[in-house]
């Protein structure tokens, strides 16, 4: 594994330090806690089943199935699939080593770029495009080392020894050649690597099952059922893309009422409508644009359009899952955000917010949710909008399986207005037996729930 401690830059982590660890005993060591949780990918893969159309023990005996088939040639035992006890539409499978102390890394190394490594951490193969630099005598069949790139030095094509900072993911069995990756004329495409001895043993699961799961992180689930959004409501995701959280809605809502996707980048609304298609959800309309511009004050709805801008108090719920630092994914192996990129999210935060509070229905519902570990941008938002908007209020979340909102000498939070949020922090070990450990090695993750008084 890589120094978990060079994760983020020198100021990142002295801010971290100082502004997010300073209730600890001892912030370096929560510091050091949390980098090295934050360089591991959970212990748990986690899917949504597509309820609205399939029975959640019917895909998890399909899915157990395909595991079996899965681990013919790996060395672990085949994992079992279990059933969420309190999310009704979600299934675990747990990792079997989350060390990946006993595999050794065989000779011959192939180099993956960046987001390949991310990605070979929580369970995927290798895709061609991906390999930057392999053996020049790797055939098809080989057994090679993987290594990540953690800096992005290794030039696409490289024969030599990698002497960049690296990190190892496991040995795998190589299904294309260096020629085919490197020197025929036509782009590769494909498999190039298939992991056999991944230092840790997530399973692969891109193209299994598409219409019955959808790989989603535990709290990002939770999010969606806190909106609790129901059939026949009119209900806005504000920055949905990929849209996961966003198909979630539509499930919850048995595909019928209204439901909006709004993204920047309309590349990012190809995404939402191939997801959305391939879990058959025909109600979600999704747009490209700036949903800070998405309330006008004079804006009318067309019947049988849902074009942006709309009109203030026109939705009865919102989902605000803010773009943000990003700081609670998992696993991270290097993170070049600069303390002033980290800066530059609560403001944008905030214009998002107010024209979501714009736009929401008198006794209408906002959540509000990061994958970030700042106070700036998940309880000082909550600050900030409590005292900004005095007609929102914050209100208890179903289901709660993370932990209260964190306390901070900056913050005038009470202690009851901190447990009505819900923080999912990773570097807490929590001891109750009564809590299982899935609801606790997730990603760093924030919801708050918010209710629009009738006052205004």
């Amino acid at each position: 594994m890589s120094d978990s401690l060079n994760i983020f830059r020198e100021e990142v982590n002295n801010h971290l330090k100082k502004c997010h660890l300073s209730t600890s005993k001892s912030s370096s060591k929560s510091l050091e806690e949390l980098l090295s949780i934050l360089s591991r990918p959970p212990a748990y893969t986690v899917l949504r089943v597509n309820t609205l159309y399939y029975d959640r023990q019917e895909v998890k005996q399909q899915l157990q199935q395909v595991l079996s088939k899965q681990y013919e040639n790996r060395k672990h035992s085949v994992p079992s699939v279990e059933e969420h006890n309190e999310l009704s539409d979600t299934l675990i499978i747990p990792s079997q080593n989350v060390d990946g102390n006993d595999v050794i890394p065989v000779a011959s190394e192939v180099i993956v770029d960046s987001l390949c490594a991310v990605a070979v951490l929580r369970g995927a193969d290798i895709f061609a495009p991906g390999v930057m630099g392999a053996p020049v005598a790797m055939q098809v069949g080989d057994t090679v080392a993987v290594y990540g790139d953690l800096c992005g030095q290794c030039r696409r094509g490289y024969t030599q020894a990698f002497t960049g900072e690296k990190m190892f993911l496991g040995n795998g069995n190589a299904l294309m050649s260096r020629s085919q990756l490197f020197v025929e004329t036509e782009k590769p495409s494909g498999v190039a690597i298939k992991m056999t001895e991944p230092i840790f043993d997530c399973p692969s699961l891109n193209s299994v099952l598409t219409d019955r799961i959808f790989l989603q992180n535990l709290p990002s689930i939770v999010a969606g059922h806190v909106v609790n959004p129901q059939p026949g409501d009119m209900v806005l995701d504000m920055c949905a893309a990929p849209g996961g959280k966003t198909t979630h809605l539509a499930t919850l809502m048995q595909n019928t009422g209204v439901l909006v996707a709004l993204d920047k980048s309309a590349g990012k609304i190809k995404r939402i409508q191939e997801n959305a298609a391939k879990l058959k959800l025909d109600m979600v309309k999704s747009y490209a644009y700036d949903s800070t511009k998405s309330c006008k004050p004079h804006a009318q709805l067309v019947e049988g359009t849902w074009n942006p801008p709309y009109p203030p108090g026109t939705f009865d719920r919102i989902l605000l899952d803010a773009p943000c630092s990003g700081l609670g994914q998992r696993p991270q192996i290097k993170n070049n955000i600069t303390l002033k990129d980290l800066q530059s999210y609560p403001p944008y935060q905030r214009k998002l917010f107010a024209t979501a509070v714009e736009l929401l229905k008198p006794g209408g519902v906002l959540v509000y949710s990061t994958c970030t570990i700042t106070i700036e941008e998940n309880e000082g938002l909550v600050q900030w909008a409590l005292n900004t908007f005095p007609d929102m209020q914050l209100a208890p979340q179903i289901p709660h399986l993370g932990g209260s909102g964190m306390s901070s000498p900056d913050l005038t939070l009470t202690d009851t207005q901190l447990k009505l949020l819900q923080r999912f922090n990773p570097s807490i070990v929590m001891t109750t037996s009564s809590v299982p450990k899935y609801n606790m090695d997730t990603i760093g993750f924030f919801v708050a729930k918010f209710v629009k008084q009738n006052n205004r």
